[in-house]
């Protein structure tokens, strides 16, 4: 029997590809996971990092108290979770934790504010999206939710869009408008990497959340930005409670 040519080994190799790629496996790109626990190598290079940029905006106590609130909630032990989110800042994936803080007095009143952070990746921070909240009671029972829109003069509701260049160089464009929802979940586990005080503790809890958020363009780079996620998903966040007179 005559060998076949070796021109029909070409399309019998391409047929086959699906199952063994001629003699050679194929390996689809890895999916980004759903959760990451920043190791200490990432939690040091994004302290690090943290540190370069408040140093280069010393100024800026907006941007000092987002960098400050990020690493304290990674640092806790609260894993960071991958949302599925419709952005024009940044087409890498982003992984957002909470922080929700509870004052309570004990002479009457309460507050809580929630700051929501996704971030890209921790080992080299480039992109930033924050989403935060504000609601006030007048009993010792702090509020457990908080809904507004964004830009129409109560401050309850705010949100913000950061870059990071080099030498702690960044973009910042402030929300104008949008709509922000946020609800708290009981209040679970203490905080595995936290040590609490005489007035303030910290528990696990997650977060419910729903936004859309726009800003006017910055110059430069002139382009506005936008983020929406528009059905509520579940954020891991701390809980920090804290009890003044």
């Amino acid at each position: 029997m005559r060998n076949p040519r070796p021109g029909f080994l070409i399309p019998l190799c391409a047929l086959s590809i699906v199952a063994a790629s001629c003699g050679k496996d194929v390996t689809s790109p890895a999916a980004p996971p759903d959760q990451i626990q920043l190791t200490v190598g990432q939690v040091h290079s994004l302290d690090s990092t943290g540190q370069v940029i408040e140093q280069a905006n010393v100024s800026d106590a907006t941007l000092r108290a987002l960098v400050d609130s990020t690493l304290l909630v990674l640092t806790s032990g609260v894993v960071a979770k991958r949302v599925d989110i419709t952005t024009n800042l940044t087409a890498a994936p982003l992984y957002f934790v909470g922080v929700h803080r509870v004052v309570t007095h004990t002479s009457g009143g309460s507050f809580s504010t929630w700051n929501l952070t996704g971030l890209d990746d921790p080992s080299h921070l480039t992109s930033l999206i924050e989403v935060s909240g504000f609601a006030q009671s007048g009993t010792s029972s702090a509020p457990s939710s908080v809904s507004g829109t964004v830009g129409d003069g109560t401050g309850i509701v705010n949100g913000l869009f950061l870059a990071v260049g080099g030498a702690g160089s960044v973009t910042e464009w402030f929300a104008s408008t949008g709509t922000v929802s946020i609800s708290s979940g009981s209040a679970g586990a203490a905080c595995p990497n936290f040590t609490p005080t005489a007035n303030m503790t910290c528990a696990l809890e997650t977060l419910h959340v729903h936004f859309t958020i726009s800003s006017p363009p910055v110059l430069p780079p002139g382009t506005s930005r936008q983020a929406s996620v528009l059905a509520d998903v579940d954020i891991p966040a701390m809980r920090l409670t804290y009890t003044t007179p």
